[in-house]
């Protein structure tokens, strides 16, 4: 069933709350759309790899210039594959998928050459390995792919070169660490690997230079944080990484810079948010993350392009999507999303908005944030405090609705303070659902945008 948020537009479906549309990828009837990898080729064009759970397939699934999807099986033998599966596309439009091979316990590699799906097993003959793959194409052309050791509890690596597959362990520590690994090369071709640290409950980052691989905690907090990493370098070849605290549901991202890791808990709400994270830098090199809210079944959207995060909803519609989800950032910059819509089980995939644009308006140019308290909102009243921002300060807070209805104004004092009552323009008690706050400075420039939850 289509969230009645969204609206049926031709073959896609158009979000009620612009800028995002979304459409169906693949609306089998099938159950479709588990772990999806979404890349986009030089043409702009979208490519997805994914799992069909009623077939026990690896599907692959893209969209031409025309706007047309196409779908097709990567590996349809009698095993149960396609699970984990992480998509790449090379400098000649080439598709090439890692994923996992459940029958078996093998990690396995496929590639399309000539129309054809070319497979085969990398790793798994004395062990069941294969889990959390994430693979990348090096500048010789090779694949690289790093994964889970689920019999040892340890991290892999393996590399095709010469038509062999050479296979490392980057972490074969005492401890259960290398789930959720997330791959990236540098520069000069050294993969660079994100991973969670069972054990200690620790984020992860270990690098390979001059053949030696070096590993450090990125996330020393107490907390359990590291699951659902995502590892995107910069261009100084920074690691930036989008994470999940699963001891206070939060979504983190941390990043080392000058030989220091911060780390930042970018959706603080009382939801339990952040789980399938992916991240993605822009041109600048500014982050893009992809998340998912297991509390409301919503998918969501966080950037920092000025300083401060926004948080958007892709799809707020309670229809239990963005589980199982990718980023990617096009060519134009704008930000590309694929998930499983899991009441129907479909692939899905969004676009939208482009950088300088967010609910409401433009984004800031200042760095601004908004701290809102009690959130969610259970009806009674809610304190907004507004960050100020020098040559920026805030004139009003709007609350607007998933919708993009603007539901009540309200004026802030001096020190950018305003209280909710959760009611709207008319007196009326506002819907419970996913809401959002605007800050607007006198010459109506959005400052800042923070979703707010209430519950009835």
């Amino acid at each position: 069933m289509v969230s009645a948020f969204l609206t049926s537009i031709g073959g896609s479906i158009a979000h009620a709350n612009p800028p995002f549309v979304i459409e169906s990828a693949d609306p089998s009837t099938a159950f479709v759309g588990y772990y999806t990898s979404l890349a986009i080729d030089t043409q702009g064009n979208p490519h997805i790899s994914y799992y069909n759970d009623d077939t026990g397939d690896l599907k692959y699934a893209s969209r031409s210039g025309t706007g047309a999807w196409t779908r097709e099986p990567a590996d349809s033998t009698n095993d149960v594959v396609g699970l984990f599966s992480s998509l790449a596309i090379d400098a000649q439009n080439v598709p090439h998928i890692s994923y996992y091979d459940d029958t078996h316990g093998d990690l396995k590699y496929a590639r399309k050459v000539g129309g054809v799906w070319v497979k085969e097993t990398v790793d798994g003959a004395t062990a069941d390995v294969g889990l959390n793959t994430s693979i990348k194409i090096d500048p010789q052309g090779n694949p690289c792919i790093a994964y889970y050791d689920v019999t040892n509890q340890n991290l892999k690596y393996a590399r095709k070169s010469g038509g062999v597959w050479n296979i490392e362990t980057p972490d074969n520590t005492a401890d259960d660490a290398g789930q959720y690994a997330s791959l990236a090369l540098d520069s000069q071709g050294n993969p660079c690997i994100s991973y969670y640290n069972a054990t200690t409950g620790h984020l992860m980052y270990a690098r390979k230079v001059a053949g030696v691989w070096n590993r450090e905690t990125a996330d020393l907090s107490a907390d359990d944080t590291g699951a659902y990493s995502s590892l995107a370098l910069d261009w100084a070849n920074d690691p930036n990484i989008s994470y999940y605290d699963a001891t206070n549901g939060n979504l983190k991202y941390a990043r080392k810079a000058a030989g220091t890791w911060t780390t930042v808990t970018v959706d603080p709400s009382d939801d339990d948010v952040g789980l399938d994270t992916g991240i993605a830098l822009d041109a600048a090199g500014r982050p893009h993350i992809g998340y998912y809210d297991i509390s409301f079944g919503n998918w969501l959207y966080a950037r920092n392009v000025t300083g401060s995060w926004d948080l958007l909803p892709i799809d707020d519609g309670f229809d239990n999507t963005g589980g199982y989800g990718s980023i990617a950032i096009d060519a134009t910059g704008k930000p590309c999303f694929s998930s499983q819509n899991g009441t129907s089980a479909d692939l899905l995939y969004a676009y939208g908005p482009s950088i300088v644009t967010a609910v409401g308006g433009v984004a800031p140019t200042t760095p601004a944030r908004l701290s809102i308290h009690p959130n969610p909102s259970h009806g009674g009243l809610v304190e907004i405090q507004m960050r100020r921002s020098a040559g920026l300060e805030p004139a009003r807070l709007e609350i607007v609705d998933a919708g993009g209805r603007r539901l009540r104004t309200l004026d802030v004092d001096a020190a950018g303070r305003a209280l909710w009552d959760g009611q709207d323009e008319h007196g009326h008690a506002v819907r419970a659902g996913v809401h959002f706050v605007l800050a607007v400075a006198a010459d109506g420039t959005k400052l800042s945008t923070q979703r707010l939850v209430v519950t009835r």
